[in-house]
């Protein structure tokens, strides 16, 4: 509890918000970078499921990652 607080206070975001954030920075490397499938980048990326990544991509990015993948 004072460890979330005190992350929350350096960095804005809570400890789960910023490791999120974290794999979708990642997954936006992997996604420009290769030509892996999405559901192997998801995973690779700590996700559980590509239903899961595609939410929290698109709500992080305002993109799906297919869509982020085409922009290039």
């Amino acid at each position: 509890s004072r460890f979330r607080a005190v992350f929350r206070a350096e960095t804005g975001f809570s400890p789960q918000e910023h490791l999120l954030r974290r794999r979708i920075e990642r997954a936006k490397r992997l996604l420009t970078a290769g030509d892996q499938p999405i559901t192997a980048i998801a995973l690779a990326c700590g996700f559980g499921t590509s239903q899961y990544f595609a939410t929290a991509f698109r709500r992080l990015t305002g993109f799906t990652p297919r869509a982020w993948r085409a922009r290039g």
